[in-house]
């Protein structure tokens, strides 16, 4: 396989999924990934820095290529990927089914499913789903928009903001532009230029366009729409942004009491921790109805074993838990590695919390995201030592609580944390073993 082939398989992939093209900054990381390149060294032929390749950019890239294939993709595995993706293709048969985001396997969780239904069928509807990092939001959101589609023949959308680019993020006139534009896209509304139309027809700020424009093209004599935004939490690292935007969806919700037309559209919010730098009085994080969703219970993680093929007792159900908890993803990358590998739970244990075991990539996103926050939160390695080294729940600053739970590392017990799950304890305390702080340990994770 040449890196052309590479091209070509990764751009079809990213075509299927996500129905765009490689862009500028992706390209460059793959082309310099193949030719064996540090990030370094990738920054010196590109506008690109390398903290910015190495980090933010390459982290999203890699998790995409995960999101796209179908498996755990980094830079020391994608060509390994990209070859048995190309093999697979060529010989028309398919890959084992593997599913990082448990689209085939689906356990309920009585009574959110319900409850969710139940708030999209009403009028100007605002439901948000909130959850740590990885606890099946999007999955809750995808079922969400089926059923709006399929079952009560709604148009509905399921918007991903972490496809804006930074570009998109310049000021609020240009993300609300490509906010527009994306959903506009995304019904299949013809012609593709209305939104330039409208920008350059109407007057009035960028919020009045964009308030217009979705009444005017998008619910003006037109069946009812189910909006979801999934990673909300993307727009928070553009406060100027955030803030005028949430506010305008909390103004369209509101505008439902009094105007018919804002009836028609229906917003399912999705994100980890709510936006903070807001006045209360304009945000959408205390109006409609929030769904918080929780862990899995043995008796759910029995059922997603069985629906794995495996028989399971309340012994191994016992011993999976006592390391992953029922944290959703953890507990569906087990058993998806057990059918598929015949592998066996106790070694699959074993290796879990280290490098060579099956959460190794996660492990290391984790180990990135700390670093990543230590500028801002300088006490947060510090915090999160002093959490996976005691033996009771640590009460913690609040700032520090909160960011430390955002990043889906620890869980609330009454005004003190604790790990998420018995594996975080232990990859971290084997990693503050070796240093006392994040960056000492974050070589190894790229």
């Amino acid at each position: 396989m040449n890196f052309e082939e590479a091209r070509k398989v990764v751009e079809a992939a990213i075509q299927e999924h996500e129905h765009r093209h490689l862009n500028d900054v992706e390209l460059s990381i793959l082309r310099g990934s193949w030719e064996g390149l540090t990030y370094d060294e990738m920054a010196q032929n590109s506008p690109y820095e390398a903290n910015y390749l190495k980090g933010d950019a390459g982290y999203r890239f890699w998790k995409l290529l995960s999101e796209v294939l179908g498996e755990s993709v980094s830079k020391r595995n994608f060509r390994a990927v990209l070859e048995r993706s190309q093999f697979s293709h060529k010989d028309n048969t398919p890959m084992p089914p593997v599913n990082l985001a448990a689209d085939s396997y689906y356990v309920e969780r009585p009574p959110i499913e319900s409850l969710c239904q139940a708030e999209i069928l009403q009028p100007g509807a605002l439901l948000r789903i909130k959850a740590a990092p990885k606890m099946g939001k999007t999955e809750l959101l995808s079922r969400l928009i089926n059923y709006a589609e399929k079952e009560r023949g709604y148009r509905a959308v399921d918007l991903k903001l972490r496809l804006a680019e930074e570009t998109d993020f310049e000021n609020l006139d240009k993300f609300l532009q490509w906010f527009c534009s994306s959903v506009t896209q995304m019904l299949k509304i013809e012609p593709d230029n209305k939104v330039n139309e409208h920008w350059n027809q109407h007057l009035g700020n960028s919020k009045l366009k964009c308030m217009n424009y979705f009444e005017d093209y998008l619910l003006k004599d037109k069946p009812i729409l189910v909006l979801g935004l999934d990673d909300v939490d993307r727009v928070y690292q553009h406060p100027e942004i955030a803030g005028e935007f949430l506010s305008l969806l909390r103004t369209w919700h509101e505008k439902a009491k009094t105007r018919d037309i804002w009836q028609r559209l229906r917003l399912i919010l999705v994100y980890t921790q709510e936006y903070t730098l807001l006045d209360l009085n304009r945000s959408p994080f205390n109006v409609g109805t929030q769904i918080e969703l929780t862990e899995f219970s043995p008796e759910q993680v029995k059922d997603l074993a069985k629906q794995h093929g495996l028989n399971w007792d309340s012994t191994e159900v016992e011993h999976l838990m006592d390391m992953v908890g029922g944290h959703p993803y953890l507990v569906q990358e087990a058993l998806e590695h057990i059918t598929r590998w015949d592998t066996n739970l106790e070694e699959l244990l074993q290796q879990a919390p280290t490098e060579t075991g099956i959460y190794s990539d996660l492990l290391q996103e984790h180990l990135w995201n700390l670093q990543r926050n230590q500028q801002k939160y300088p006490k947060l390695d510090a915090a999160l030592k002093k959490v996976v080294t005691a033996n009771s729940p640590e009460e913690l600053e609040s700032a520090l609580a909160l960011k430390l739970k955002e990043l889906g590392l620890v869980k609330q017990q009454g005004n003190a944390v604790e790990p998420r799950c018995n594996l975080y304890r232990l990859y971290f305390e084997r990693m503050f073993a070796k240093s006392t702080s994040i960056q000492g340990n974050l070589s190894s994770a790229f």
